[in-house]
């Protein structure tokens, strides 16, 4: 099966939402932190066997934590985080056990206390989905941040409580942490910014018009390919009719040199969609920027940069030859998006079978990237991981 994603090589556009989705990934290490080992608060559901927590009588029943680079942002939004997640209980439901949430930020020194859910009474002892919530005002955090959870039981007694994760018992948390989905990519895409000018000549001029800078606007287009898990060209015809302003980041990968994100407010001037016969439906847009622009940027390493959000993660490698896969522990959980071999982009990005002739099969849970044909030597091989 094709993977199907947007792809890019050096520019991205995201649009930018405040309803980011974290799932409680029990199987995956995320780091120790004093005595505690604690879980990736992820930003893609990890498709492993159940993992279960559990502890007898009242206490923290499993830590969670985002990875070094995440969310990548200097404020969490007003408003609601909402908590889901199985749980289970021996013997009976008498009294008021109940489970509640602590969140943290964690500069990867101390944990800062930042909110507490109230309890949620638990009403069965078969295992059973929870909703939790908690309301955030405007808080600040750095943006090298990184957000924990802990779940704690209270008033259990004698019992035993577990807290069921991954399988079929997937828990998360909606937040209003960035969510930055991808909509272009380098196939054409533009940022262009305009200041008009303002004459300012005078008698003293000596026979030369002057001016000085006036308002200035900024636009972006593009066109591309959308064949992009949850996020279509209905999207785009819905954002159109609703007349919304939407945020953006343009995203412009600049090599060793690192990362230039713009950013702004934007409304949508434009859209075109094609539908060619026998061919794939592209699409081109014009947005409008509303008030400023802002500027950001980060640093690109040789084990891949994570651009924002855990966005996009580049990986790259030089072959020796004869190989037929590589190995990339550190993607375990994402979704491969784009593969280059000697510059050339490889024909399809499959999720299981064979590959073949210019194909790649990659495999999240084992983080194994399989190609068709054996790599030469000092063949440049790179991907984009979301």
């Amino acid at each position: 099966m094709a993977n199907n994603n947007v792809t890019g090589k050096n520019i991205m556009l995201y649009n930018t939402t405040y309803n980011a989705k974290y799932y409680f990934n029990g199987n995956v290490a995320g780091a120790t932190i004093g005595s505690i080992a604690y879980k990736q608060l992820g930003t893609k559901n990890n498709s492993g066997s159940e993992a279960d927590f559990a502890i007898t009588g009242d206490g923290l029943i499993a830590g969670f934590i985002t990875a070094v680079g995440i969310p990548y942002t200097t404020l969490i939004k007003a408003g609601t985080w909402t908590f889901d997640n199985f749980f289970t209980l021996t013997t009976n439901i008498t009294g008021t056990p109940s489970v509640y949430y602590k969140i943290y930020k964690y500069d990867g020194t101390t944990l800062t206390l930042l909110s507490t859910t109230g309890n949620t009474l638990l009403t069965s002892i078969s295992s059973t989905e929870y909703a939790t919530s908690v309301t955030f005002a405007d808080t600040s955090i750095s943006a090298t941040d990184r957000i924990v959870v802990e779940v704690y039981a209270i008033n259990i007694g004698s019992r035993t409580i577990t807290l069921q994760t991954e399988g079929l018992k997937t828990g998360y948390v909606v937040t209003t942490l960035p969510n930055d989905m991808p909509f272009a990519c380098s196939t054409n895409c533009t940022f262009s910014v305009q200041t008009s000018q303002k004459e300012v000549t005078s008698q003293s001029s000596a026979w030369y018009r002057e001016f000085k800078n006036d308002i200035a606007t900024w636009t972006i287009s593009c066109d591309g390919l959308i064949t992009l898990d949850n996020y279509g060209y209905l999207y785009l015809l819905q954002l159109q009719q609703s007349r919304a302003s939407i945020f953006v980041k343009f995203v412009i990968d600049n090599g060793t040199y690192g990362l230039v994100i713009v950013s702004g407010t934007v409304n949508m001037t434009s859209l075109q969609i094609n539908g060619p016969w026998k061919d794939i439906a592209t699409y081109a847009v014009s947005l409008q920027g509303t008030g400023g622009y802002g500027l950001s940027g980060t640093t690109i390493t040789s084990t891949g940069s994570i651009i924002i959000n855990g966005g996009v993660s580049g990986k790259q490698y030089i072959a020796t030859g004869g190989q037929t896969s590589i190995t990339w522990t550190d993607m375990i959980g994402k979704t491969c998006l784009y593969v280059s071999r000697g510059g050339v982009d490889v024909q399809n990005i499959f999720t299981s079978g064979t590959p073949t002739g210019n194909d790649v099969m990659w495999n999240s849970v084992s983080g194994v990237l399989t190609f068709g044909t054996a790599l030469t030597a000092n063949e440049f091989v790179r991907a984009l991981f979301n």
